[in-house]
């Protein structure tokens, strides 16, 4: 199934960041550009969280990537997000479908690592774009 090979990054990992593990991405898939699922974004510091929620007024932005060796790569990803598990910031990632809306107008389904949890204690960022969220704080 193609969809399954289809990951949506919002947070350190898009282009912008230099990240290690944006590499890995930009190794191991292709870019198929800028989109957002409808949902929330909060900000922790050090990396963002999302919820998504249909019907939502917000989106959340990031990019979207065809991987070219789903099970290797969202294993590692996996492993690197802690899916599963109670990071030391309380937050529980675990990878979801989410419907991305590309800015050409397509909708496709892809993974995307969520929070599962409380956000009542987060602070939202409404804008829903994690990089210019950080060009505005710096």
């Amino acid at each position: 199934m193609a969809d399954l090979a289809k990951l949506f990054v919002y947070g350190t990992l898009r282009r912008g960041f230099g990240h290690p593990m944006a590499e890995l991405l930009d190794q191991n898939a292709s870019y198929l550009g800028k989109g957002f699922f409808q949902g929330t974004m909060f900000d922790l510091g050090p990396y963002p969280v999302a919820v998504a929620a249909p019907f939502s007024e917000h989106n959340v932005v990031g990019d979207l990537y065809f991987l070219k060796h789903p099970k290797k790569v969202l294993s590692i990803m996996d492993d690197y997000e802690g899916v599963n598990e109670v990071l030391e910031t309380g937050v529980i990632f675990k990878r979801k479908k989410v419907y991305v809306y590309l800015m050409n107008g397509s909708k496709q389904m892809a993974w995307a690592y969520l929070h599962e949890g409380y956000t009542d204690h987060l602070a939202p960022i409404l804008n829903g774009d994690y990089l210019e969220f950080v060009k505005k704080r710096i």
